[in-house]
Order: C-alpha cells, then structure tokens, then sequence
C-alpha cells in the first residue's frame, strides 16, 4: 500500500467501524493506534481487523502520542507508503473529505492541513478554543490560519522524521506542528471542509481547560527563544541604565541587540529545534537576522530622543522601551496582510 490513513482512537465507538471499512473499499492501507482503550473497547478494535492494522499502546499517552507512536511503525507496516493522512475515529472527518486530502497528496502537495468552515453554530465551547488558537497562533508566528486545530492532514512520507520530533504528546501536538512546520518554512496547502459536530461534540475526549492551556504552554514554549531573547535585551539596557546612563549609548543599543539574537539563534539552533530544522536552515536565520537588525538601527536611529526623554524622569533604560514601542508599526507593517486576511475571515463567519 502507497497511500495510508493513520487513526489514533482512544475509547471508540461504531463510527470508528464505518469509517475503516469505508476507507478500506476506497484503496487505502490503514493503521490505527489504539490509545490503551482497554478491555472494554477490544470487540470493536476486533471488528476493524479485517480491514486495517491495529497497533495497540498499553496506556492512555494522548492524541499526540498515539500518532507519533503510528508514524515511528508507518513504513514496518507500508514499506512502499509514499503519504499518509491523519483522521479522528469519531466521525468528524467524511470519507470525502478524505478523499479530496488524497487528491491533493497525489498532485504533490507536501503537507495538507484541512480547515474546517467555522461556522456560528458549532459548540460554544468549540468556537471559544478555536478563536484563541487562532489569535494566540497569528501573533507567534506571524502566520494567519483560519483553523489551525483539524485533524485531518496529509503528510508525505519524507516528513516523518521531523514529525517524530515534535514535542507534545496530547492535543498540544497537532498545533505544535504547525509551528514546527513554520519555522522550517515547509509549504502548507489549506483544503477548506465542512465541520461535523455530533451531538454537540460530546464524543471529543479534548478538556476545554486542561487541553486548551497545555496547547498554548507548549506553544509558548516552542517560542522561547525570542522570549528570551527580549528578557536578555531588557537586561543589558538595564545594566546599562544603571552603569553606563547616556555617556556610551552609541555602543550599548547595538550590543544590545547583537547580544539578544545571538542567544535568539542558539537557542533556536541548538535547543528548541536542535532535531527539527533541516531544511531552510539559512532562509529562517537571515530572517530572524534582519529582523533584529531593522529593530536595533530603528532604536539606534531614535536614540537621539533619549537624552530628551530622560527630562522627563524616564532615565536610558524606560527610554529604551518607549522606543521599543515606537518600532510596533513597523511590526505591523511587516505582518500586515497577515492581520487583514484575519480580520476578513473573522467577518465571514
């Protein structure tokens, strides 16, 4: 088999069934990972074995964990696989839809991420995860996804290796895919779909709360690189401030600045995404390269203001951050169609 379904289930129910042997009857090998469902669900693994591989965890690890546990066997399993698609076992993702991810696979897309049409009428507390992930995920990355949490993707197989490298072992995975995704620059095709709520979502086994802030942590912490980086320019303008005041501040701003992104790019070089980024490695550095340095000459070029801030009581290092303050537009500036095409797609739903 060449073309593969991956289905992390963890306490399935009839859907699952249909939903193997649909996929079955349209060409695809299968693999599902039961996610230690237990005793109680073995009939209905039982009754996808005809149709598809079962891989079974002793104990329930997470969304993440099973698909990451289904990857690292894909090729055991399909030695000829060339992609694989991601599906939920609850009957949110149509065959069709399935179908039209494949089709997309086949014409060369590397990387498929379907988004769902979020319309007015899904679960409250659906429509509530959805509209942070989606604010939360634009202002990290700079990249504006209508619908960053469906399930069901396509991969080619050449991804593999990275995926497995992804941290997050429960829902947090899939978004920290994406992340990942980006900061390699690996090319996402958006397929949009409809979305399918049963019985208002009560089959979904993602926590509101626990779920949505183990997501946005790992997020966060994906991003701690530049955090970092901001504490550590915040730092030497305050030691700055305190020791050196105004008298070497044509020194201070650009040291500053080249000390922040150097721990920026080892951090994300050598910590972060020390397994991930093998690709596009030079095109992300010279970004993020260029970034600093645009923000340290708009500093440096502004610094004729901070003498005359500092009659105000504002003193090198509150003078700094105004300044800081004052570079925002350009951040605008550089993300802008990134905003506006979110607020179109806000005013569409």
């Amino acid at each position: 088999m060449k073309e593969i379904v991956l289905i992390p289930a963890y306490c399935p129910d009839d859907c699952l069934c249909e939903l193997v042997e649909r996929l079955h009857a349209e060409g695809f090998g299968i693999l599902v990972v039961d996610d230690g469902s237990g005793e109680a669900y073995r009939p209905i693994f039982e009754r996808v074995k005809p149709y598809a591989h079962v891989l079974t965890a002793e104990k329930n690890g997470g969304k993440g964990s099973a698909l990451k546990k289904g990857m690292a066997e894909l090729t055991n399993f399909f030695p000829e696989m060339e992609f694989f698609i991601t599906a939920d076992a609850d009957g949110q993702h149509r065959v069709e839809d399935i179908l039209r991810v494949r089709r997309e696979l086949r014409e060369g897309a590397g990387f498929v991420l379907t988004m769902r049409r979020l319309h007015r009428k899904i679960p409250l507390r659906s429509k509530i995860g959805n509209d942070l992930s989606r604010f939360i995920y634009t202002l990290l990355s700079g990249h504006f996804l209508r619908d960053n949490q469906s399930g069901l993707r396509g991969f080619q197989a050449e991804h593999i290796a990275w995926l497995l490298q992804v941290a997050g072992e429960k829902y947090d995975y899939e978004m920290n895919t994406l992340y990942y995704a980006d900061k390699q620059h690996v090319g996402i095709t958006t397929l949009p779909i409809d979305a399918i709520y049963i019985d208002g979502n009560k089959s979904s086994h993602f926590d509101p709360l626990k779920d949505t802030l183990r997501i946005y942590r790992r997020l966060f912490a994906s991003a701690a690189g530049s955090f970092a980086a901001l504490l550590l320019a915040e730092v030497l303008m305050l030691v700055a401030s305190l020791v050196f005041r105004f008298e070497y501040l044509n020194y201070t701003v650009p040291t500053a600045g080249v000390f922040s992104l150097g721990l920026h790019l080892i951090l994300d070089r050598a910590v972060i995404f020390r397994n991930i980024l093998y690709r596009d490695t030079m095109r992300q550095t010279i970004h993020t390269i260029v970034r600093y340095v645009v923000y340290t000459i708009l500093c440096y070029l502004n610094s004729f203001m901070f003498p005359w801030l500092n009659n105000f009581g504002m003193g090198l290092w509150l003078s700094f951050n105004f300044v800081m303050l004052l570079c925002v537009p350009f951040e605008y500036w550089l993300r802008k169609g990134v905003y506006i095409s979110a607020y179109r797609e806000f005013k569409k739903e």
